[in-house]
C-alpha cells in the first residue's frame, strides 16, 4: 500500500491540473521599475515582455536587459500606450495617439488619413489567426473599427456596416478566430459585436439579460467566452450590488459575482483569463487584486502599490500585474 501512495497523489495532482485547479502562484517580486506607470502589457513569442506606459513611452523587458523608447528615442510620443499586441512575425502593435508599428528595429506611425477616420487614440489592438490587425478608431460619433492585413485599411463604421456605434471599449480575439467588439456609445448605450467571417452578430441588453454600465476590457478565455469588466467611473452614484465582471458565450451570459458585492462597492480596473481558465481582476480597492477559480474568489492586496492597471501572462506562465509603480511578477 506504502508503494501506492506516491502513485495516488501523483494521480490526483495530474487530475487536478487537467480541471484548472492549478495552484494560484504565490511568489511575487518586489516593484520593479517603479518609476514607471504600466497601463498595458504583451508578450513575444520568446518571452520578452513589452509594457506600455501612461507618458513615459515603450518599455522592452528581456528579462536581462531593459530598454526604454520615448519621445527622446523614437516616434513615439508622450500619449498614453493604451494597448499592445505582437504579431507571428515578431512585430510588437500599439494602440497610443495612432496605430504604431516596432518591428525590432524601427517604428512606423499609420496617421489617421490612411484610412480616413478622424485622429483619435488607438484604445484598443487585436491581431487574428491570419496575422490581420484590428484596432479601434473611433470616438462619441465618429469612427469606429479597422482592420489593417498588411496592405489596405478596411474601416466599419455605423454608416457602412453593421456596427451599432463608433467608441469602441475593447476586441478580442478567439482561438476560432472570431473577433469580439465592445462598445460604449453613451452610458447603458453598450453593445456586443461577435464577427465570425462575413457575419455579424449584435449583442445587447435582451441577449446579455441585464444592460452592462459602461465597458471596461473585454478578453476571451479558453473555453471562447467572451469575459468583460464593467466601468462605473462615469456614474454619478456609488452602490453595491452593481455587476462588475460576466461572462458571455454568445447564447447567454452569467454575472460572476464579487465577494460582498451586496454590500461593499467596488471599481473594477481589468480583467483577465490566464492559460488555466482562471479569471484575474483588478479593483480600485485596498485588495488591489483577486483570482477566481473553482467559484471563489482570492483577493489579494499589493504593498505600496498604486492601483493596477494592466494584467499579463508569460509565456512561462509568469503573471505580470501592472500599474502606478511599474509591474509585479508572480512566479
Amino acid at each position: 500500500m506504502k508503494k501506492l501512495l506516491p502513485i495516488l497523489l501523483l494521480l490526483i495532482l495530474v487530475n487536478a491540473c487537467k480541471n484548472g485547479d492549478n495552484p494560484v502562484p504565490l511568489e511575487i517580486s518586489d516593484a520593479k521599475l517603479k518609476d514607471y506607470h504600466v497601463i498595458s502589457i504583451a508578450f513575444d513569442a520568446s518571452g520578452t515582455a513589452w509594457l506600455g506606459t501612461l507618458s513615459q513611452g515603450l518599455i522592452r523587458h528581456s528579462g536581462t536587459s531593459i530598454a526604454v523608447f520615448d519621445s527622446s528615442n523614437s516616434i513615439l510620443s508622450k500619449a498614453p500606450i493604451w494597448d499592445i499586441e505582437v504579431d507571428k512575425k515578431g512585430n510588437v502593435w500599439l494602440g497610443t495617439d495612432d496605430l504604431i508599428k516596432y518591428d525590432g528595429s524601427k517604428f512606423t506611425r499609420y496617421g489617421s488619413g490612411q484610412y480616413n477616420l478622424p485622429r483619435n487614440a488607438v484604445r484598443s489592438v487585436a491581431v487574428d489567426g491570419a496575422n490581420n490587425v484590428w484596432f479601434s478608431a473611433g470616438a462619441f460619433r465618429q469612427g469606429g473599427l479597422v482592420k489593417y492585413d498588411g496592405n489596405r485599411f478596411t474601416a466599419f463604421t455605423p454608416e457602412n456596416s453593421k456596427l451599432p456605434g463608433n467608441l469602441i471599449a475593447g476586441i478580442a480575439i478567439d482561438q476560432k478566430n472570431t473577433v469580439w467588439v465592445a462598445l460604449n456609445d453613451g452610458v447603458t448605450a453598450t453593445s456586443i459585436v461577435r464577427i465570425t467571417g462575413d457575419k455579424w452578430d449584435i449583442f445587447g441588453e435582451k441577449e446579455l439579460g441585464f444592460n452592462p454600465y459602461y465597458y471596461g476590457n473585454i478578453v476571451v478565455n479558453k473555453d471562447n467566452e467572451l469575459l468583460a469588466s464593467i466601468n462605473y467611473g462615469l456614474s454619478s452614484t456609488i452602490v453595491p450590488g452593481r455587476p462588475q465582471i460576466f461572462k458571455f458565450n454568445g447564447q447567454s451570459s452569467q454575472v460572476i459575482n464579487l465577494p460582498e458585492e451586496g454590500t461593499k462597492v467596488y471599481m473594477t480596473q481589468q480583467v483577465f483569463s490566464d492559460k488555466d481558465n482562471r479569471i484575474w481582476a483588478a479593483f480600485w480597492d485596498d485588495k488591489e487584486y483577486g483570482i477566481f477559480r473553482n467559484g471563489k474568489w482570492e483577493m489579494k492586496d499589493l504593498d505600496e502599490s498604486e492601483g493596477i492597471f494592466a494584467i499579463g501572462q508569460s509565456p512561462s506562465g509568469e503573471i505580470w500585474l501592472g500599474g502606478g509603480r511599474g509591474v509585479y511578477i508572480l512566479k
